[in-house]
């Protein structure tokens, strides 16, 4: 990277004993990366290089270890371990977090911290919004961790938890998960959203009784000058589709109530937009039909923070934004076609932070749109729109990675974007 616009292979790190689904690198150089096994209802691995690619520790992770970070100050690895079911849903292990000291690499310890505490307390996550509705599941085997953010001051990292809409908190000084907060909806009724691929074009319009379920799937954290650490989302939204069990239904086969939709849904509507009835998601008054919609995501980002109480509230939502800014940007691959507004929208995949200009800016990377989001949220209560940087040959960033001044060749900052269809690595610099 000495040369940020030609850069060049420094080594391949080949995993042969499974598939590598995430990699970090910590404030000391370490590497860490997670490796899920087959079958990946097995335990897999948490495995350690230096930044010459040698090995130096490997150790059991949970199932299916999904993403890998570090603490702020180097000291311990964290993996999420989504322990997703077989297809035929009858092996469905149990979700986990991996709590990694590599303060010795020359001696590694792990910490499993899982849910089973939580097991008996099931009434009252899902009365709370949680969702937990497997086949057959306890709450440890049904929550499923995806992704990790650690605070500022390495006291805490937040779980996120995408198909259950949640979040989880674990103190870092004693490994244990401490909380379990919902997420809850977004009311469509306040937006101007189009939520068909049916019918001709744009059609931004408001909804009645239309929700979105936030399921963020990346996450990251930043110290605003307040001195909190706040928490940005990216709400791509997710479904359980397995063979063995699927949640997924199109809006027109539900069962409506006939006075939240007097006039039914059609495909140049709601008919097709794709939607769930799993723990009878929006039936509000047990009668067995549907009086609001729950659809997958918020096609947005959040900022969320603790409050005084340690509940885990939303500071700003970017609302609509998002799907209007792709639909007047004809840079966007084969201009606005609408076809992925009856699923999730452009689903914002992934987001980080970064200092530029005394600014702290935001990049959210949209899988399905393409490019990446570029927001100013030095003031998280009111973030605006910087820029869409939209990367032709570049399709479906999934990961991203920031690299200051400082710590950059050539003295501008390096947004570093891994784009998942492509296989390809785009990196973006300011003119400056």
């Amino acid at each position: 990277m000495s040369t940020p616009s030609m850069p060049t292979l420094h080594y391949r790190l080949v995993i042969s004993n499974g598939e590598p689904n995430s990699v970090a690198v910590s404030s000391n150089g370490l590497v860490g990366v997670a490796v899920a096994v087959d079958p990946k209802q097995d335990n897999g691995l948490a495995m350690f290089f230096d930044t010459d690619g040698t090995l130096v520790g490997s150790i059991t992770a949970g199932a299916l270890p999904d993403m890998i970070t570090f603490t702020n100050d180097g000291t311990k690895a964290l993996v999420a371990n989504e322990g997703e079911p077989d297809d035929d849903y009858v092996v469905d292990p149990v979700g986990s977090v991996t709590v990694i000291d590599v303060s010795d690499t020359t001696s590694l310890t792990a910490t499993q911290v899982g849910f089973t505490s939580f097991n008996s307390q099931m009434a009252t996550l899902e009365a709370n919004g949680v969702r937990i509705f497997g086949p057959g599941a306890t709450v440890a085997q049904d929550l499923e961790p995806e992704y990790i953010a650690v605070a500022g001051d390495d006291s805490t990292a937040t779980i996120v938890m995408q198909e259950n809409n949640a979040v989880a908190t674990l103190d870092l000084s004693t490994n244990t998960i401490t909380g379990i907060h919902a997420l809850g909806f977004k009311d469509y009724s306040t937006l101007s959203l189009d939520l068909s691929d049916r019918d001709g074009g744009v059609n931004f319009q408001s909804w009645d009784n239309v929700k979105g379920m936030y399921q963020p799937d990346a996450m990251t954290s930043f110290v605003a000058s307040d001195g909190i650490t706040y928490y940005v989302s990216a709400n791509e939204g997710d479904a359980r589709d397995y063979d063995g069990y699927s949640e997924e239904e199109r809006a027109d086969d539900l069962s409506l109530d006939a006075t939240s939709f007097p006039n039914g849904v059609s495909d140049a509507d709601l008919g097709r937009l794709k939607t769930t009835t799993a723990d009878d998601c929006g039936d509000t008054d047990g009668d067995g039909d549907i009086d609001f919609i729950c659809s997958y995501g918020a096609r947005s980002f959040s900022i969320w923070k603790y409050d005084s109480n340690g509940d885990f509230v939303q500071v700003w939502d970017s609302g609509d934004e998002v799907e209007h800014l792709m639909a007047v940007n004809d840079q966007w691959l084969n201009s606005y076609t609408g076809s992925r507004n009856d699923d999730k929208g452009s689903e914002p995949e992934g987001v980080i932070t970064g200092e530029f200009a005394g600014k702290t800016l935001a990049f959210v990377a949209l899988e399905r749109s393409g490019g990446v989001m570029i927001y100013d949220v030095t003031n998280p209560a009111y973030p605006f729109f910087v820029q869409y940087v939209y990367m032709h040959d570049h399709v479906s960033p999934e990961a991203m990675a920031f690299v200051s001044g400082a710590d950059s060749p050539n003295g501008a900052p390096m947004l570093i974007v891994a784009n998942e269809v492509s296989g390809t690595v785009a990196v973006l610099q300011p003119l400056i």
